[in-house]
């Protein structure tokens, strides 16, 4: 226990320095999402930047709590153990006992013996073959199949592994177009979506919009493309599932 709070007090600034630049980060994003809620038209979007800021601000305050109790460590509680660092740090001397000398026997006369016949060695058995274990090879990406032509996401496929910024390729297009939005979900069905993208334009097979995934958890999320018509009205989304590592 001694040990882990001297390691606690050697690298607190670099503690504090790691936890204020995420908490500043997390920052950035709720006051983000809270300019996206006051400008947002729709219901939907302004419960998805409502929900990234509690988020956030949750995040945020986790790491000032953190912060708070790597300095309680670093201070009240090694005082209080210092006593045990102190002996662990002082080292234990080492005695060393002369060595008496070794007293030489004579070297006794060397006598003729007889030479030993060489015995047959033993035919050796065949050892069994070890077994080879074959490892399972992931899952291949496959492009996601996509019910109407007006709502496609073409790229990334299921399954892909994603990282960073990573652009969503497709297709949103419709006679009576009016916008389009990219949401993403927690696994593979996800029963909430979140708002992170969209646009006013209609594509024809180019960028949808960018999912930041280094703002996302490790994970497996689902990523949907929804297209909406002048009367409100949408077709049937267009849904894909990577794996964010």
């Amino acid at each position: 226990m001694a040990v882990v709070i001297t390691l606690i007090k050697e690298y607190a600034p670099w503690i504090y320095g790691a936890c204020a630049l995420v908490a500043l980060w997390y920052l950035r994003v709720a006051f983000s999402a809270r300019h996206e809620r006051r400008y947002a038209v729709f219901s939907l979007e302004r419960e998805a930047a409502l929900n990234r800021t509690y988020g956030a601000w949750t995040v945020a305050i986790a790491l000032l709590v953190v912060m708070g109790l790597v300095y309680l460590t670093s201070t009240v509680v090694l005082e209080a153990v210092r006593p045990l660092t102190s002996e662990l740090m002082t080292p234990t001397p080492i005695v060393v006992t002369p060595s008496r000398p070794t007293p030489t026997l004579p070297v006794p006369e060397a006598t003729p013996t007889d030479v030993p016949t060489a015995r047959p060695r033993p035919t050796l058995r065949p050892q069994p073959t070890a077994a080879v274990t074959v490892t399972a090879a992931p899952p291949a990406v496959q492009g996601p199949r996509c019910a109407d032509a007006r709502a496609v996401i073409a790229s990334p496929g299921i399954n892909a592994a994603v990282s960073g910024m990573v652009p969503i390729i497709g297709t949103a297009a419709h006679p009576q177009f009016q916008y389009y939005k990219l949401e993403y979900g927690a696994g593979p069905t996800p029963s909430v979506w979140s708002y992170f993208d969209g646009g006013d334009r209609a594509v024809q097979g180019g960028r949808l919009g960018t999912l930041n995934a280094s703002a996302l958890a490790p994970g497996t999320y689902a990523i949907r493309v929804v297209v909406v018509d002048k009367t409100g009205n949408f077709v049937e989304p267009c849904q894909t599932v990577v794996v964010i590592r």
